[in-house]
């Protein structure tokens, strides 16, 4: 069976504690390379990591917080004006995410129009009640315990008998369940250590719930500066940028 590797762009929260930089996860799988979220801080990250972010074929995005998207305009800058793209671009989003990218995208560049209309971006928004059939991949999205003006999602995508699992931002819901399932790795926020939240887990329950996750691996990741003030309490593995990961 092909090998797929993913690489970890960044592995902080939204605050970049302790240096780490916003999430972003790089994955090469069947030929194609996928980002999983796009942070603002993910076109340097990529680069530091000596990949090439304009390889990429889709983003595949959790939710619409700025430390989850605000890099993908810079991405499509770069991909107009300093790459000439021609090769389409397949972003997959939740509810009203296209929107959302292009007002951003507009702010901060006045010439977004151009932009958008020169190069090949495919948007596709997903929802909890279908399946997607993107690039040769089957992709799964389910409802989470996070901001809800931002639509927060996990996900499950899946090829040739391949599972990688991805809990986005959340609380504890008992989606992670399905989301982890079987999965040949399972990406797992750990934004706290034990402080208790709605809409990010901590450590000591993600330790609690582990047997019943039932992923063949695991990776805690999205660390907060209170997981930071504990990491070497945290057990098991832990995503650090730069890492690279064959499932």
């Amino acid at each position: 069976m092909e090998t797929s590797r993913l690489t970890v762009v960044g592995s902080g929260n939204a605050f970049c504690s302790q240096g780490r930089y916003n999430s972003c996860y790089y994955v090469e799988w069947g030929g194609k390379r996928m980002l999983l979220d796009c942070g603002p801080t993910s076109i340097a990250a990529i680069r530091k990591c000596h990949l090439d972010p304009m390889a990429v074929d889709l983003i595949v995005i959790s939710h619409l917080h700025g430390d989850h998207i605000a890099g993908i305009p810079f991405f499509l800058l770069e991909a107009y004006k300093a790459d000439k793209r021609k090769r389409p671009l397949t972003i997959v989003t939740p509810p009203d995410g296209e929107r959302r990218i292009r007002e951003i995208s507009a702010l901060l560049y006045p010439d977004a129009v151009a932009m958008f209309q020169k190069l090949d971006i495919r948007f596709i928004h997903y929802s909890q009640k279908e399946t997607l059939e993107v690039e040769g991949f089957k992709m799964n999205f389910f409802e989470v315990s996070h901001k809800t003006l931002v639509n927060p999602h996990g996900l499950r995508i899946e090829k040739d008998g391949k599972v990688l699992g991805y809990s986005g931002d959340t609380g504890w819901t008992d989606q992670l369940y399905t989301i982890a399932d079987n999965a040949d790795l399972f990406i797992c926020e750990c934004n706290f250590y034990e402080k208790e939240s709605l809409t990010h887990l901590n450590y000591k329950k993600i330790e609690a719930e582990q047997k019943n996750l039932k992923a063949k691996r695991l990776l805690l990741t999205h660390f907060g500066t209170e997981s930071l003030a504990r990491y070497s309490d945290i057990k098991g593995e832990k995503a650090e940028d730069g890492k690279c990961i064959d499932f």
